[in-house]
Order: structure tokens, then C-alpha cells, then sequence
């Protein structure tokens, strides 16, 4: 189902608009307040250049608000154009939003609608607005050895620590790159006392007798990769919410 702002309400996508995509590949954006912010949504399936493009924010909490709309120029804008602009390129719209403050933080996501099809809209990408930069440090991740479970289940345990925004997303693939969503769970802790960097543990529990190896595979504002595999070493444990987490650790030999 869609949210619509011409309705106020849910609607279903058409059959004959399953075709038309628009992706929004960024999940986040971080910058400090004062400077832009630039959001990109790609569109495929449509006539571009003769296509009207919109623009909504959306805060937690509140209903979404629509920004704007451009086919070759802003033709109509909800906002002072000194905060928005949008650029169109081929195949691609791009909204600016100007000279942040705390108040631009939310979810902008980017539309597409005519009088045949309803409105389809992309992922969404998060505006992140601090004074901490983003980043993430590939060199403290994991995927721990896959520990034998009860009724024959065989558990993986994928580590991603010290990375700022918390937002990231986490997948699981066997060999042959099929994504596996059953038996996923996930937990992610907030930073603690002075730090500003979290951590996530998802795990995937599945048949001891599947037969397949999986990988863990993760998405960020910095970057997006596999988790390697652990290296041999000596391990202590992290109690989480829901279970132990056995961690490397480097001891020094006198």
C-alpha cells in the first residue's frame, strides 16, 4: 500500500505501473548544520523528460508533508525556495535542501504521479543533521563460526561496531546470492557514556543439514560490503539484551 497526498489515504499500485521504479540508494545522509544536503532519487520505466517528479519530507510522529514538484523547472513548491531546490538530470532528481538546521532532519522521499498511475514513491532517504560525522570501521566486524543449536539448527552471528548514523542494513545471502529472511534477528546498541558510535548483532539460524554457507552483508552511508569471516584468536563475552556474544580480544605475551 501507498500513502497518498492527493486521498489522505492508502492506495494500491496499478498493475501496469509495476514497471516504473524509483530508487532512492542513499539510506542516509549526515551533515553538519549550516551546510546542504543533496538527495538523490533515480527513476526508470517512464518517459523522464516529460515526467513530473515529487518531493515529500517526513518526520517521525507526524504525517508526511509535500515538498514539491518539477518536470523541467520547480513548478510548484510548499516551501520557501531558498531551503529546496531540485535539479533533474538523465534519469535522475535531485533535491537540495539548504543551509540545515536540527529542523530538516527526517526521511525525504522522492514521487512519481500522473493522472493513469497513482503515486509511487522510493525508499526514502534519511537526513541526519549533527555535529558527528559519519563513519564506520570495516576493521571491527565480524562473522563468527557458526555454532551448533538445539533441534538441529546451526546459528551465525554477523558483529558491526563503532559505525555512526544508526542507519544500516543488514542482509543475509547463501553462496549463490539469495537473499535468506527467515530465522534473521537483530538487535542494535545505542552508544554509551562518551562515545558516539553504535553496534548491531544479527544472527541467522537455519537448518544444520541446509547444506549452504551464508554471508553477512551490510549497507551504510559510508559503505557497502561483506563482514569477513573471523580470524582465530582468543574471545570474551558481551551480554546483550537477548544472548552472549563471544568478542576477539589481543593479549600481549611477555
Amino acid at each position: 500500500e501507498i500513502w497518498s497526498p492527493y486521498s489522505h489515504c492508502s492506495l494500491h499500485t496499478l498493475p501496469h505501473s509495476s514497471s516504473i521504479q524509483l530508487t532512492q540508494d542513499q539510506l542516509s545522509i549526515t551533515r553538519k548544520p549550516t551546510k546542504t544536503g543533496r538527495i538523490d532519487c533515480k527513476v526508470s520505466g517512464i518517459n523522464f523528460r516529460d515526467a513530473y517528479i515529487h518531493w515529500y519530507r517526513h518526520r517521525p510522529g507526524e504525517a508526511p508533508e509535500w515538498i514539491l514538484y518539477f518536470k523541467t523547472q520547480t513548478e510548484k513548491s510548499n516551501f520557501d525556495k531558498e531551503k529546496f531546490s531540485v535539479d533533474k538530470t538523465t534519469e535522475k532528481s535531485t533535491l537540495t535542501v539548504n543551509k540545515l538546521t536540527y529542523n530538516d532532519m527526517a526521511t525525504y522521499y522522492c514521487a512519481y504521479w500522473d493522472r493513469t498511475v497513482l503515486e509511487i514513491f522510493g525508499s526514502g532517504t534519511k537526513l541526519i543533521v549533527t555535529g558527528t560525522p559519519a563513519h564506520l570501521n570495516s576493521a571491527t566486524m565480524q562473522v563468527l563460526s557458526p555454532s551448533t543449536e538445539q533441534d538441529e539448527k546451526v546459528s551465525y552471528m554477523c558483529l558491526i561496531e563503532n559505525f555512526h548514523p544508526n542507519v544500516i542494513k543488514v542482509t543475509w545471502e547463501d553462496e549463490n546470492k539469495n537473499e535468506e529472511k527467515n530465522g534473521v534477528h537483530e538487535e542494535i546498541w545505542p552508544p554509551g557514556d562518551n562515545q558516539q558510535s553504535y553496534s548491531l548483532s544479527s544472527w541467522l539460524t537455519v537448518d544444520k543439514n541446509s547444506g549452504k554457507n551464508y554471508r553477512c552483508k551490510y549497507e551504510h552511508e559510508i559503505k557497502g560490503d561483506y563482514v569477513p569471516m573471523e580470524s582465530p584468536g582468543i574471545y570474551y563475552i558481551i551480554k546483550t539484551s537477548s544472548l552472549y556474544i563471544f568478542r576477539e580480544v589481543t593479549v600481549s605475551l611477555q
